[in-house]
């Protein structure tokens, strides 16, 4: 996510494991996983979805951990700097020992015997720092090779954004292909089919607003990290969403007072805050339980474009884990439920519905693991092969509601 929002965090030693190789699915094995990916969505009866930096790369957002990440850049460009340093301090060495050989013994026997030019070494000390100073800088230049970072306000939903909330707000098209008399015998059946959505709440961990600016509405997503374009009531907790970025971090007032606030609306007297979170930061309460609330009773959890190395957002995806049989649901129920052997019955399947977590992401997670299936692949891929197999087609996105 981003340049300039990466740059106004605060110094932090511990970023994870940055830079881990980004792995492919053979052709073969993704048709296999969109199969199965597609086959749990429409097993689910909820489903929440996690989604990190990885589903905005493709919006011209770089993201942190990746081959080609903020945070990874960062730390090759230490390594280097602490590379050259040494480097440096060799090089000083190698000058002071020259120096006091040609103290004590002006001929230039040892020095050529060295197998070194004594005009190497008639440089002033200042000079060949200086001379270090500008070959580092060149070294630097080099290592900033990516392409330049498009503004927060100019990035555009990509495919997986505008596909998560179609999927949320629109259930498949409605087919034809059955009889009038399949379609009288089975309605009910059918009207459930059709009505149906395939996702139901997003939590994201990205602050470029990129959900927002699909019409999501605000009450479908959790934001646990803050967006860029957004302040709060100190009072009120009303949101600002702005078009400009908001320059500050750290949930620091920004010289703005709440206008969308109190009875009637423009009278509370609260101050807005930037909604960034640093590093220290607490989560916001009201989006980290509802984050919560929604990741516990979803049957499947789909983890996208995220590394799961942030926590506790990255322990969302086991909410969802697989419970016991029927049998022993209904016993370990039984004395929650009065026992009632109905209730606990149904309680029992319920449970069994639960299918874990899956993880759509390039490079490994510390969740591979525990997960109902991983796939390698980019996450626009993935969401155009489960568009296509959930019949939406391809040309859902052209289709006006």
């Amino acid at each position: 996510m981003s340049g300039g929002y990466a740059e106004r965090l605060s110094e932090y030693p511990n970023k994870g494991i940055c830079g881990l190789p980004e792995n492919y699915d053979t052709k073969r094995a993704f048709t296999s996983k969109i199969d199965k990916l597609s086959q749990l969505v429409q097993q689910s009866n909820y489903t929440v979805v996690l989604t990190g930096a990885g589903i905005s790369t493709s919006a011209g957002i770089p993201d942190f951990r990746g081959p080609s990440g903020i945070w990874t850049r960062e730390q090759q460009v230490t390594r280097k700097r602490r590379k050259k340093k040494k480097q440096m301090l060799k090089n000083d060495e190698r000058v002071v020992e020259c120096c006091v050989e040609k103290a004590t013994d002006c001929s230039n026997t040892n020095s050529a015997s060295d197998g070194k030019n004594d005009d190497d070494y008639n440089v002033p000390l200042h000079e060949q720092s200086n001379g270090r100073k500008r070959k580092q800088k060149d070294d630097m230049d080099d290592m900033d090779d990516k392409p330049k970072f498009k503004s927060f306000g100019d990035a555009l939903p990509t495919y997986t954004h505008r596909a998560l909330t179609h999927l949320i707000l629109y259930s498949p098209p409605t087919t034809n292909e059955s009889s009038d008399e399949s379609n009288n015998c089975k309605d009910d059946d059918n009207n459930n089919k059709t009505q149906r959505t395939y996702l139901h709440h997003i939590v994201t961990q990205n602050v470029d607003g990129l959900h927002r600016k699909t019409n999501l509405p605000r009450n479908k997503m959790s934001v646990l990290h803050g967006c860029i374009f957004t302040e709060i009531c100190d009072t009120c907790n009303t949101e600002h969403v702005r078009k400009h970025e908001i320059q500050s971090i750290g949930l620091k007032h920004t010289g703005e007072k709440c206008s969308l606030g109190g009875t009637p609306v423009g009278t509370c007297p609260g101050k807005l805050k930037d909604t960034l979170l640093d590093w220290e930061d607490d989560l916001p309460q009201i989006d980290w339980d509802r984050a919560q609330d929604e990741c516990s009773k979803a049957d499947l959890v789909l983890c996208l474009g995220t590394s799961l190395r942030i926590e506790p957002a990255a322990s969302l995806c086991t909410y969802p884990t697989t419970y016991p049989t029927a049998t022993a649901a209904g016993a370990g129920a039984s004395s929650s439920d009065g026992g009632v052997g109905g209730k606990k019955k149904r309680k029992g399947k319920q449970k069994e519905t639960k299918l874990g977590y899956v993880i759509v992401n390039l490079q490994q997670t510390p969740y591979d693991d525990g997960a109902a299936l991983v796939v390698r692949a980019k996450v626009d891929d993935v969401m155009k092969g489960l568009m296509e197999k959930l019949g939406y087609g391809y040309n859902w996105d052209a289709i006006e509601h």
